[in-house]
């Protein structure tokens, strides 16, 4: 049995991403760690007396702190922009199940991800995240599959 399915890779599709793949990520006040280190880093270069460059250096890791902070607080936003400059976006992608496994191709990437390779899945309210061995987690669209792809890929996970 094989099914075949097309779409692009839109801002719609790459939010529905991140949305749904937020879900594995507990949300902890540890993800602004970082950027209180470089803050803290920032604070030593900046009082201390090492001659010349401490100011400079001092408020280059303030920059920095606040720039990883933003990126914390704006993820979805930050990731999205970043997807929607890479030179996949607009793209088409083809999805093809088959006995084999999943096959991905666009014109920037081709893989074949085996049955046998997935280790572990999570269903979510609109599409479906992949857990292969490898560690590269994967998300399908339910809107990206017709019923009888969606309900063959439950099938070959279960």
């Amino acid at each position: 049995m094989q099914f075949e399915s097309k779409f692009t890779l839109s801002k719609r599709h790459f939010r529905e991403c991140f949305e749904q793949s937020s879900s594995l990520q507990p949300k902890s006040k540890k993800r602004y760690l970082k950027a209180l280190a470089l803050f803290c880093f920032g604070l030593f270069f900046y009082w201390s007396q090492i001659e010349g460059i401490s100011a400079h250096l001092g408020m280059f890791f303030f920059i920095l702190a606040c720039v990883d902070a933003l990126s914390v607080k704006f993820a979805k936003s930050w990731w999205v922009t970043r997807q929607m400059l890479s030179k996949a976006a607009g793209n088409e992608v083809v999805i093809i199940l088959s006995d084999e496994g999943i096959n991905i191709e666009s014109d920037f990437a081709k893989q074949l991800l085996a049955w046998s390779d997935i280790k572990s899945h999570q269903q979510t309210e609109k599409g479906i995240i992949l857990m292969p061995n490898n560690g590269a987690n994967s998300y399908i669209s339910k809107s990206c599959l017709n019923d009888n792809a969606w309900r063959y890929l439950l099938e070959k996970l279960s």
